[in-house]
C-alpha cells in the first residue's frame, strides 16, 4: 500500500465535505446527544493518512459524524487502537452510504 506523505499536496474538495451534512452519524460512539444535530466532516487524524504537525489529512479521509460523537472521537477517550478501529468502521460505513445514496458516481 502506498502511503500518502505529508509532503504530498493536500487534496481538498468543499463539495465532498458538504455531503457529510446530509449523512447520518457514521462514528456511532453512543455519545450523549448522538445524531441530534446535523453531521459534520470529521477528518482522520492518522499519520498514514498524511496527518502531521500543522497538516490536516486529505478531504477524502473524512467521514460524517455528529458533533457529540466528534467531541469524544479522540485517542484520550478511545485509546490508540480504539480510535483507529472507530475511524475505519466509520469510513467503511460512510463509503457504503455515499455509493448507495448516489452521492458519488463514476463518470466516464
Amino acid at each position: 500500500m502506498s502511503e500518502l506523505r505529508q509532503r504530498d499536496p493536500r487534496y481538498t474538495n468543499r463539495k465532498l465535505l458538504d455531503i457529510a451534512h446530509d449523512a447520518p452519524c457514521m462514528l456511532l460512539l453512543n455519545a450523549p446527544g448522538c445524531s441530534s444535530n446535523a453531521s459534520v466532516a470529521v477528518h482522520s487524524d492518522l499519520l498514514r493518512h498524511g496527518r502531521g504537525t500543522g497538516n490536516k489529512t486529505h478531504d477524502f479521509y473524512a467521514v460524517a459524524g455528529c458533533p457529540a460523537c466528534h467531541a469524544v472521537f479522540t485517542r484520550e477517550h478511545l485509546g490508540r487502537v480504539g480510535y483507529e478501529y472507530a475511524w475505519l468502521a466509520a469510513y467503511e460505513r460512510y463509503q457504503a452510504w455515499l455509493w448507495n445514496n448516489d452521492k458519488i458516481q463514476v463518470v466516464r
